[in-house]
């Protein structure tokens, strides 16, 4: 983590309290130096006057870049205290500038943050998807936000990852990134196999709270690429990324493997009509999670353990 002079520390906090009371500020003259930017999945370009040196991110980000060896100064948002948000990011080496919807301005500010990276959406590519427009607005006063696409398939949001990586300084091109990007791409063959030997094999991915169960579409990325390479997803169907039955009706959609939200498993534990679910009886159970760590070496095991999921199943038809 850089360090931050207190004359900047104290012209940031200036600018931010002028922004929480609704006021504007012009912005100085370029720094001179080798000036940095990177154009977004969604098309808007974020510059910067010099390369940035104190990065803030969420926690899906920090996962996704430190693979590529990119050590971001602070980690915000959702998945940093429960869930497989933060992969093998090390949490201990980065400030927590927030958790949930979040995050200290202030922190940032003294911390001399001079971009934030994390999810965003078509609607306001500035701005974190969790976030109001009025706490985007004070922390773009800090530093500008450069947003993820997470809609997009799951190629193209390991895409990019790896160009942010790259802009960033990163080798996008090492050995081991280029191994796990090669066992990436023969686990989702591995996957394309066994679904083509069994193609009858059906996949239920849910998620669940004590009043409904929540079941995914292909709206989201992960089930889009398994969607992609064949699997037939169990459930009513919806125009959306989740669509909600009761406990009651959970048992209308069969299926021969079930994919369980880790952090769902003790509601779903407790449920005697989810637990009489064939699948669930047979131990044809495989973890999920949409917001699984974007890196070619976590999916690369995942879709390995999918495959050998898929074809005990078709052994066991």
């Amino acid at each position: 983590m850089s360090t931050i002079s207190a004359g900047r520390a104290g012209a940031l906090l200036a600018a931010l309290a002028l922004a929480v009371a609704g006021c504007s500020t012009e912005s100085g003259s370029s720094s001179g130096g080798e000036g940095w930017s990177h154009t977004t999945a969604f098309g808007n370009t974020v510059s910067l006057d010099a390369p940035p040196d104190t990065v803030m991110v969420d926690a899906y980000s920090a996962a996704a870049l430190w693979d590529y060896g990119v050590r971001p100064a602070g980690v915000y948002g959702y998945g940093i205290t429960n869930g497989l948000g933060l992969g093998d990011a090390d949490l201990d080496s980065m400030t927590v500038v927030g958790t949930d919807a979040v995050f200290e301005t202030e922190v940032a500010a003294n911390m001399g943050a001079d971009l934030v990276v994390g999810y965003s959406a078509e609607t306001d590519p500035t701005s974190w998807i969790w976030w109001e427009a009025a706490q985007a607005e004070q922390i773009n006063v800090v530093a500008p936000f450069l947003g993820i696409d997470p809609s997009s398939s799951l190629d193209g949001t390991l895409d990019q990852y790896r160009s942010l990586a790259a802009s960033l300084g990163a080798d996008v091109d090492s050995p081991e990134i280029a191994s796990d990007r090669a066992d990436y791409d023969a686990a989702k063959q591995r996957v394309r196999d066994a679904v083509a030997a069994n193609p009858g094999v059906t996949v239920l991915p849910v998620n669940a709270a004590a009043d409904a169960v929540y079941i995914g579409t292909e709206q989201l990325s992960v089930l889009g690429l398994l969607s992609d390479l064949g699997v037939s997803l169990a459930g009513p169907g919806f125009d959306g990324p989740w669509a909600t039955v009761s406990w009651e009706n959970v048992a209308q959609y069969p299926a021969d493997i079930v994919l369980e939200y880790p952090a769902s498993r003790e509601v779903l534990d407790a449920s005697p009509v989810y637990g009489s679910i064939p699948a669930i009886t047979s131990g044809d159970v495989l973890d999920w999670d949409d917001k699984r760590p974007n890196t070619y070496a976590e999916y690369a095991d995942w879709l390995d353990r999918l495959a050998d999921a898929v074809d005990r199943s078709s052994s066991s038809t």
